[in-house]
């Protein structure tokens, strides 16, 4: 056969028909080399390999696993090269074996067939008579074809995202003038508003770190509020539990701003018990939970006087136990006693007769331990203006009558 004969594409039966429209050049190779450096140059590998619509490196490839030669396909110049002296009849053999079982469809034994690689399988896919038929996966050279299949394939996704980045950067030099232009112009803008702009961030800025400190200093003084708060006659546990049950109605109140007053009552009530506190402690939670340092001006009496009457139900033993948390409050500011006491009656949270009962009879059960007599004392020469006040009104409603 001569080199480089068209002849038909055929595996290993012949086709003999002259008509037959599937041609292929036949292989040929050319013997380099001596001794171990022999090797077999195949010149028209590439002409082979596209007939058959297949890649030279893996037609090339079936030459080494079918002689158990070492094989290099070199793509710059076009060649591959066969380790071994081989002939052109041998070469021309394995061409067929590699048509039979690589190229022509099972089904319909014609050259139309492409890869179609699925979970890792191999299978023909003909595009004359539309079968799919699996190679024989145990041949070497289906380990390179799969190997190859990913190569391109990153390629691929590769070449594509460059060519993304190529089509971005044509397109910006395109509309470079443009963009500049509009650049320029809002630059000038923005230096236009700088100054403006410059004080309005920066006065913002001081705001919210004005704001900020205020925060953290609210925070801070509630702290050392709920700590002077919690009284010696009660254990660590329970001086605990309370402690909980106050930030607990703390931060409902912040999440449920339109709570209705039985709601807060009830949930006051719900931290009461399920921190194992007396029943009348629901006031000193309730009380510390919303009277902060700033109550005055803050309005918080006023705000939530609904709130504590819910609480209170016209109890008069509930309305002493607040007087007692109001005393527990005002240890450190004995001045914002009577402020209190005045403000809650004014609500009337507190009646006239609890405050000067309060004032008078001398019991000392509702107080709190941590409450000497001597601080005691002092609140109540604190609130004297305020009990002065009630005694006057009760004897000239009394003149009236």
């Amino acid at each position: 056969m001569a080199p480089g004969r068209i002849v038909n594409i055929s595996g290993t039966t012949p086709v003999d028909d002259p008509e037959y429209r599937y041609k292929m050049p036949s292989v040929f190779g050319k013997i380099e080399g001596r001794g171990n450096g022999i090797k077999t140059v195949i010149p028209n590998i590439t002409d082979v390999a596209f007939s058959l619509h297949r890649s030279p490196a893996e037609v090339s490839k079936f030459f080494g696993c079918e002689l158990g030669a070492q094989t290099k396909y070199i793509e710059d110049t076009d060649r591959a090269i066969v380790n071994g002296a081989h002939t052109d009849s041998v070469l021309q053999n394995l061409v067929h074996i590699y048509v039979q079982g690589f190229v022509l469809c099972p089904n319909c034994n014609l050259p139309e067939t492409k890869y179609k690689i699925k979970g890792g399988c191999i299978f023909h896919n003909c595009a004359a008579c539309g079968a799919k038929d699996m190679l024989d996966m145990s041949h070497k050279l289906c380990t390179f074809i799969l190997a190859q299949d990913k190569k391109d394939k990153e390629k691929k996704k590769k070449d594509k995202k460059k060519g993304k980045e190529e089509s971005k950067g044509t397109d910006k030099t395109a509309e470079d003038k443009e963009k500049e232009k509009k650049k320029k112009k809002k630059d000038k803008d923005k230096e236009k508003k700088k100054d403006g702009s410059d004080d309005d961030k920066k006065k913002k800025k001081d705001k919210k770190k004005k704001e900020k400190k205020e925060k953290k200093k609210k925070e801070e003084i509630l702290e050392e509020f709920d700590e002077l708060a919690v009284d010696d006659e009660v254990g660590v546990d329970d001086a605990a539990a309370m402690d909980l049950a106050v930030k607990g109605i703390r931060k409902y109140m912040e999440e449920h701003i339109d709570a209705t007053p039985s709601d807060v009552s009830e949930m006051v009530v719900n931290q009461q018990m399920a921190s194992a506190l007396k029943s009348h402690d629901k006031m000193q939670i309730f009380a510390r939970a919303v009277i902060t340092p700033q109550f005055y001006k803050e309005k918080e009496i006023e705000k939530f006087s609904p709130f504590f009457d819910e609480i209170i139900q016209e109890n008069r033993i509930m309305q002493r136990h607040l007087i007692s948390v109001l005393e527990l409050l005002c240890v450190e500011k004995n001045k914002n006693f009577p402020v209190m006491i005045k403000q809650f009656f004014d609500e009337e949270v507190l009646e006239e007769d609890v405050i000067l009962e309060w004032a008078f009879d001398g019991r000392t059960e509702y107080t709190f331990n941590s409450i000497d007599e001597g601080t005691r004392s002092s609140l109540r020469a604190e609130a004297e203006p305020v009990i002065v006040w009630l005694q006057e009104s009760d004897d000239e409603s009394s003149d009236e009558e």
